[in-house]
C-alpha cells in the first residue's frame, strides 16, 4: 500500500467535524507493526484499536512529538513540515513496515490518525534498542 492521509483527517479538513490545528496541536508519530494491526485508511480513526492490538512500535504512550511543526499554504498548497529531526530513543519491539502521523492528545481513543508512511528510508525497520532518527523531507511530512 501506498502512503495516505487517513479519510477522518481529510473529512474534517475539509469541513465536517473540527479541524485538527496542524500548527499548535501536539503532533507524535510511532511505527506500525503490520502483521499486528494493518491500517485501513477508510476505517481508522484514532490510536485506540491499533494500542489495543500492540501494534505501535514503541507503544503509543512513548510515541515522541513533533516539537517544532507548522502548517503553511503558499499557491494553493498545504504543508506539515517540522525543521527537528524527529528520534525515537532506544527503539525497541517487532519489525514494523509504516509509521503513523496523529494528533496526540494524552488518551488514545481521542488521539486521531493523520496520515500513514510506508515510503520512509529504512522501512520496514527492525529496532534493535538504539536510537532511530527521522530527518523530513524538504518537501514536508504532508501536502495538500
Amino acid at each position: 500500500m501506498a502512503s495516505f492521509l487517513y479519510d477522518n483527517f481529510r473529512l474534517l479538513m475539509g469541513g465536517t467535524g473540527t479541524p485538527i490545528d496542524l500548527n499548535d496541536g501536539t503532533l507524535a508519530m510511532g511505527f506500525i507493526d503490520e502483521a499486528d494491526d494493518t491500517p485501513d485508511q477508510t476505517n481508522d480513526v484514532n490510536c485506540a484499536a491499533r494500542e489495543a492490538a500492540g501494534a505501535f512500535v514503541p507503544a503509543y504512550a512513548s510515541c515522541p512529538n513533533l516539537t517544532n511543526n507548522a502548517w503553511t499554504v503558499t499557491s494553493n498548497v498545504g504543508m506539515l513540515d517540522d525543521d527537528t529531526d524527529l528520534v525515537f530513543s532506544s527503539l525497541s519491539g517487532d519489525q514494523s513496515e509504516s509509521i503513523d502521523l496523529f494528533l496526540d492528545t494524552a488518551t488514545d481513543s481521542t488521539s486521531l490518525f493523520i496520515s500513514n508512511h510506508d515510503d520512509y528510508t529504512g522501512l520496514p525497520l527492525t529496532p534493535s534498542g538504539g536510537n532511530v532518527t527521522i530527518v523530513f523531507a524538504a518537501t514536508g511530512i504532508i501536502r495538500i
